[in-house]
């Protein structure tokens, strides 16, 4: 059965890490355990996951340090799955839940069509840290 679950605290099971890595570069044990200790520790940061049977299949990390402007930090799918709509499940079930104005993201060119086809506004920040690699600031209108 699939069902979507507060993560938080499962966030260092090995599966659900391997999920993560989806969206993570260079995606290390090191920086995977690094990065899963910075959502714990930080009080605003809430994470849910796609889980179906004892499967993790999906998993996103939001800051809601202002729950009218929801920030996704991280969102995965297992790669064998995408496009199956499980990234949007995970954000309409944020929606659902938190109901806030926007969502915002920040993304590159591998995942900048995922937001463009559930929606969101996308703007080029050009090679933003200075590594080649292009930037997108993603934003979705939730209410008016």
């Amino acid at each position: 059965m699939e069902q979507i679950i507060e993560s938080k605290s499962l966030l260092k099971n090995k599966q659900l890490l391997s999920v993560l890595a989806e969206s993570v570069y260079n995606p290390t044990e090191d920086r995977l355990n690094n990065r899963a200790d910075k959502y714990i520790s930080n009080q605003n940061t809430v994470v849910f996951s796609l889980k179906n049977n004892e499967t993790y299949k999906g998993i996103i990390v939001l800051n809601l340090s202002n729950i009218k402007e929801i920030i996704i930090l991280d969102i995965a799918v297992l790669n064998s799955i995408q496009k199956s709509g499980i990234g949007s499940s995970l954000i309409n079930h944020c929606i659902n839940i938190f109901e806030p104005n926007e969502i915002i993201a920040e993304t590159d060119d591998d995942a900048v069509g995922f937001y463009k086809k559930f929606g969101f506004n996308i703007q080029s920040l050009g090679n933003k840290y200075g590594v080649g690699i292009k930037r997108y600031k993603c934003t979705f209108k939730c209410k008016l």
